[in-house]
């Protein structure tokens, strides 16, 4: 049964992006809602409810597991954050309020519990139900305990559903507000195209330094970065944790240096650890290194996600790589952003594709 509902999911992945059309045959609108919000449609009873006991503290009333499950699978800490953010922010909503506007959210979980779903508890996914862009997941089961169980062992795919969809939908919107100077720019150094979001559009070094990349918006208290660098394939080992690692920190050390002599950027490899997974990104070979940078003798520190891509027309392996510098805020929106442009990322060798297949290797 998990074995169907990833494939099925992986499948439908690479629908994700392009126009639809309704039944009518007219263009839908784009679905609505907050970026990384799941929102779950589910009965009242399936809720906790609280009551505040004689010491004046709140006590649950009844037991929970689907919505106890639910918060688990979707306010699951991201991988490699400081400040452990979750992937999703979870609203619920009531049946009877799953109507005109609210139906148009982009990621929705509806869940049905009832005696007449059978023994064995099932999830389906549609698309573009009701707006362009739109994931809605469907849940069924006849008790909230065998689905809350049964959804915990597909935590991981269910993630990745409304994950790649939010990609997508990023990865639209940076094709309609990107920074095309940067973006010209690059290619005419680097001879690789990527959209780069708008408001990142200051060169962090010198403008006509081909050999390393670098963008910023250059705000104060909160910063993203987006590098784009080359290095020549020399061996298979750069695709690995610590062949991705060792060639990240020579670059970035050479390149990007803190304001006190002796300092300059560096993964953290003492608290959170770097990881490294293989990516399916269409039909192409990406390399996806993730983890804390630092600034060594410094105090600077952050997330960031990079793609390593293989150029073999050239010889060369291509690294893009978005890093956020954010101390006193959440996280997930910043690094999204810039992960979704780097999945942008074409080489010379590249079809232009109007839709892209994301799979895990």
């Amino acid at each position: 049964m998990k074995t169907n509902f990833l494939l099925i999911f992986g499948a439908a992945i690479a629908l994700l992006t392009g126009c639809t059309k309704g039944a009518s045959g007219a263009l839908m609108r784009e679905c609505t809602g907050a970026a990384y919000d799941v929102y779950i449609v589910m009965e009242q009873d399936l809720k906790p409810a609280y009551s505040q006991g004689s010491d004046g503290q709140q006590v649950q009333l009844n037991q929970t597991p689907l919505y106890d499950s639910l918060l688990a699978v979707f306010q699951h800490p991201m991988e490699c954050m400081p400040h452990g953010d979750e992937y999703f922010y979870v609203s619920t909503i009531l049946p009877e309020h799953f109507i005109r506007d609210i139906r148009t959210l982009g990621n929705i979980v509806i869940v049905n519990i009832d005696p007449q779903n059978g023994t064995e508890p099932r999830v389906s996914m549609e698309r573009d139900k009701y707006a362009r862009g739109q994931v809605i997941v469907k849940m069924y089961a006849s008790d909230q305990q065998s689905l809350a169980d049964y959804i915990m062992t597909l935590q991981e795919g269910l993630r990745n559903v409304f994950v790649k969809a939010e990609i997508s939908r990023a990865m639209q919107k940076l094709e309609r507000d990107n920074a095309v100077t940067q973006e010209d720019r690059l290619m005419k150094l680097q001879n690789v195209s990527m959209h780069i979001p708008f408001s990142i559009k200051k060169p962090g070094r010198s403008e006509t330094d081909s050999t390393f990349f670098w963008v910023t918006d250059d705000y104060m208290d909160r910063q993203s970065h987006i590098v784009v660098y080359s290095v020549p394939y020399t061996d298979a080992n750069i695709f690995s944790l610590e062949g991705a690692v060792a060639v990240r920190d020579s670059v970035m050390k050479a390149n990007i240096q803190g304001g006190i002599e002796g300092s300059y950027v560096t993964t953290n490899k003492r608290i959170i650890l770097p990881e490294y997974k293989a990516l399916n990104v269409g039909g192409k070979y990406v390399g996806e290194l993730r983890g804390m940078w630092r600034m060594e003798n410094g105090l600077m520190a952050g997330p960031f996600v990079s793609h390593l891509r293989l150029d073999e027309m050239n010889k060369r392996v291509v690294i893009a790589e978005g890093f956020v510098y954010a101390p006193n805020d959440g996280q997930r929106r910043l690094i999204r952003t810039l992960e979704a442009s780097i999945y942008t990322l074409k080489l010379p060798s590249d079809n232009m594709m109007s839709e892209i297949e994301i799979t895990m290797e």
